[in-house]
């Protein structure tokens, strides 16, 4: 073998090196946005790599992509979610402001994306009596027992 074949040969590991940091590199950032979109939310995770081991540039390529789908499907619940506590609040806010208009609607603490377990319910004044004149009302529950 001489000088110039030897050249030839040195830098493949370099270039898989090089490889290997940058596909690290994707799956890291690709990891954080992931734990960022959806922090307790383990149907976006994707499954994890069996055992410690060593991955080649096939699996990690492989891990980096399905991280990839699982940023793509959390962003997609987080946008989702972010849309049913909007709706939610308008509704809270139409209910208070004509509960007539909406007898029997009930808004959860959790449909607000906020803790707890109060539960904001439209109801009659004076039961049948108050059902049959019309008379309704916003009941906000006490909380978790």
């Amino acid at each position: 073998m001489t000088i110039t074949d030897a050249r030839h040969i040195a830098p493949a590991p370099a270039r898989e090196r090089d490889a290997r940091a940058t596909l690290l590199a994707q799956i890291a950032r690709l990891e954080h946005r992931l734990a960022i979109a959806a922090p307790r939310d383990r149907a976006a995770r994707p499954a994890p790599v069996a055992g410690p081991r060593v991955l080649d540039l096939g699996e990690l390529e492989r891990v980096r992509d399905d991280l990839a789908v699982s940023v793509g499907i959390a962003a997609d619940l987080a946008a989702a979610r972010a849309a049913a506590v909007a709706q939610a609040h308008a509704l809270l806010a139409a209910m208070t402001a004509d509960p007539a208009a909406h007898p029997g609607a009930v808004v959860t603490s959790d449909d607000l994306g906020e803790p707890g377990c109060r539960r904001w319910c439209v109801r009659p004044v004076l039961g049948p009596v108050g059902r049959l004149a019309g008379w309704w009302r916003v009941r906000m529950s006490s909380g978790c027992p």
